[in-house]
C-alpha cells in the first residue's frame, strides 16, 4: 500500500471524520464534511498506482481465468492476496458450481471457390467438430432470412451476418444461431461477432436448445462473414473447413472471493462493491473484467490507506461466471437470501475501463434524486452524472430482491472493437482512465457507506 498523503492532510482529515454528525443525526442529504473527505480520498487516488501494479499482476501472472479452469484457481488465490494488501479486514471464499468448458485447439479455412484462412474463435459452451468438418455455406442476413430459406439449410454450415446495431440484437445471434441453424439441419454455425474492428472476431458464451442437435459454433470477423456472404451473394457457392477440438465438460467448482471492511457504528449495513473475476482466454480480460475488479480493489486500499473506516460495512465481491451466465451472482443472492435487507447498496464495474462517466441506477426518479448528491462531489472526474439505467448481470438477482443496484459508468464508445476479443489486454487500458475510476468509485462509495441518512434511499411517499 501507498502512503501518500501528507502528515498535515491525515490530520486534517481526522479532524473531519471526528466532527461528521452522529449516527442519530439521519438525513436525505450526505454529511457536511463529506466534500472535503471526498476531495482527499480522489486525491490520494489519482496519485496511487495499486490498481495498475494489480491489473498488470493480473494479466501478466494469473493469465487466462476460465470459470472452474486452473487459471481461475490462481486469480482466487490473486484475489485473496490483494484484498488482505488492501486492507480488508476478513477475507472468504463462498462455493460456486459452475460449466466447465476448453476450447482446445481450432481453425477455419474458406476452401472454395479459392484457399484462404478464416480469423475465427469459437463460441464458449460449444461443442467441437470431431475432426475437420467440410461444408457448403449458406449465408444469411437475420432470422427472417434463414427462414425464408430453410429448404436450403440441410447440410450446410450457415453464416450469420446481421448488421451491428447494438450488442443487445447482436447478441441474439451468438447466443442463438446454432439451435436455430441446427432446427433447419445446419452442421455449423458461423457468426458476425458481437462487435466490430479490424478483422477481429469476439467470442462469448452461446446457448443450445434441448429439442435441436448440438452444432459447433463459432464467430468470424465482421469481414470474414461479409467475404463469405458477398462470395454465396454471387452464386459461387464458398466452401469452408472448420476444426475445433472444443470440449463441455462436467459442472464443477469454482468461488466468488469477498473481502469487507468492517463498518465502524452499523458494521450490519452493507455496502456491496463488485466486479466479476472470470475472462475469456483470448486476451487478458483486462478491460472485461479485470479493470472492474482492480478499481473495487483498489477502492478499499484507498480508504484503508487514509485510515477511513465508514459507518457502514463495504463489501467486495469478485464473482466468477459472469461469461458462462452468472451462476455466482445467483449464488451469491441465494446464499445471502436471509440478509437481503442489510444490502443498502450494491454497485457494480462492469463496462470497460475508459474516462468515468457516472452511475446508472436501477430506480424511479426519486430514488435516483436523493441519490445523486453523493456523486455531485465527483464533478472534477467528470463522475457526477446519475440517471435511470442498468446496473449489472453479477448484482441483479439481489436487485429483484429489493436491493439500489448502481451500474458504474464509463465513456465506452470503443469498448465492443475489443470486447471478448484478443485486443482486451493489458496495454488497452489507460492508466490515468484506471486511476479516475478508482478515485471516482472510492469517494462515491465512502460518501454512501459514510452516511448518516437512512439507507436504502427510501421511495417517495
Amino acid at each position: 500500500m501507498s502512503r501518500l498523503i501528507a502528515p498535515l492532510g491525515l490530520i486534517a482529515l481526522v479532524a473531519l471524520v471526528a466532527c461528521s454528525p452522529s449516527p442519530d443525526a439521519r438525513t436525505d442529504a450526505p454529511p457536511p464534511a463529506t466534500d472535503l473527505v471526498l476531495e482527499t480520498i480522489m486525491t490520494h487516488a489519482l496519485a496511487d498506482t495499486f490498481a495498475l501494479d494489480a491489473l498488470r499482476e493480473l494479466c501478466d501472472v494469473v493469465g487466462p481465468r476460465l470459470a472452474g479452469s486452473e487459471g481461475m484457481r490462481r486469480a482466487h488465490a490473486w484475489a485473496e492476496r490483494r484484498l488482505r494488501e488492501a486492507g480488508a479486514d476478513t477475507i472468504w471464499r463462498e462455493p460456486v458450481t459452475v460449466p466447465r468448458w476448453e476450447r482446445g485447439v481450432e481453425w477455419a479455412r474458406l476452401v472454395h471457390p479459392y484457399e484462404a484462412p478464416l480469423t475465427m474463435l469459437g463460441l464458449g459452451l460449444s461443442v467441437g467438430t470431431g475432426g475437420v468438418l467440410e461444408a457448403e455455406v449458406l449465408a444469411v442476413r437475420d432470422w427472417d432470412e434463414l427462414e425464408a430459406r430453410r429448404d436450403e439449410v440441410p447440410g450446410k454450415i450457415v453464416v450469420f451476418d446481421p448488421p451491428w446495431r447494438s450488442y443487445g440484437y447482436n447478441v441474439d445471434y451468438r447466443s442463438n444461431a446454432a439451435s436455430r441453424a441446427a432446427a433447419h439441419g445446419a452442421v455449423a454455425a458461423l457468426i458476425r461477432p458481437a462487435g466490430f474492428g479490424q478483422n477481429t472476431p469476439h467470442t462469448g458464451v452461446m446457448r443450445y436448445a434441448d429439442d435441436h442437435p448440438r452444432i459447433p459454433a463459432a464467430s468470424l470477423t465482421e469481414e470474414g462473414a461479409a467475404r463469405l456472404h458477398r462470395l454465396s451473394d454471387r452464386g459461387l457457392r464458398p466452401r469452408v473447413a472448420l476444426s475445433m477440438e472444443a470440449r463441455v465438460l462436467e459442472d464443477g467448482p469454482c468461488a466468488n472471493v469477498i473481502g469487507e471492511l468492517r463498518g465502524r457504528e452499523r458494521p450490519e449495513e452493507i455496502v456491496l462493491i463488485a466486479g466479476h473475476l472470470d475472462a475469456w482466454d483470448t486476451g487478458d480480460g483486462a478491460h472485461d473484467d479485470g479493470a472492474g475488479c482492480v478499481i473495487m480493489l483498489a477502492a478499499l486500499e484507498t480508504l484503508d490507506d487514509l485510515g477511513l473506516r465508514p459507518r457502514r460495512t463495504i463489501r467486495v465481491v469478485l464473482y466468477t461466471s459472469e461469461e458462462y451466465g452468472g451462476q455466482g451472482g445467483r449464488s451469491y443472492a441465494e446464499r445471502h437470501a436471509g440478509a437481503i435487507d442489510r444490502h443498502v447498496l450494491a454497485l457494480e464495474s462492469d463496462a470497460g475501463c475508459y474516462a468515468p462517466a457516472g452511475f446508472s441506477v436501477r430506480a424511479d426518479s426519486t430514488a435516483i434524486a436523493r441519490l445523486a448528491p453523493y456523486a455531485a462531489p465527483l464533478a472534477r472526474l467528470g463522475a457526477d452524472s446519475v440517471y435511470a439505467g442498468w446496473a449489472g448481470v453479477d448484482i441483479g438477482p439481489l436487485v429483484e430482491r429489493g436491493v439500489l443496484g448502481v451500474g458504474h459508468r464509463v465513456h465506452n464508445d470503443g469498448y465492443f472493437a475489443l470486447h471478448h476479443g484478443p485486443a482486451d489486454v493489458f496495454e488497452a487500458v489507460d492508466p490515468e482512465d484506471l486511476a479516475a475510476n478508482v478515485a471516482t468509485v472510492a469517494a462515491f462509495v465512502y460518501a454512501v457507506a459514510d452516511s448518516p441518512a437512512t439507507l436504502p434511499i427510501p421511495e417517495a411517499d
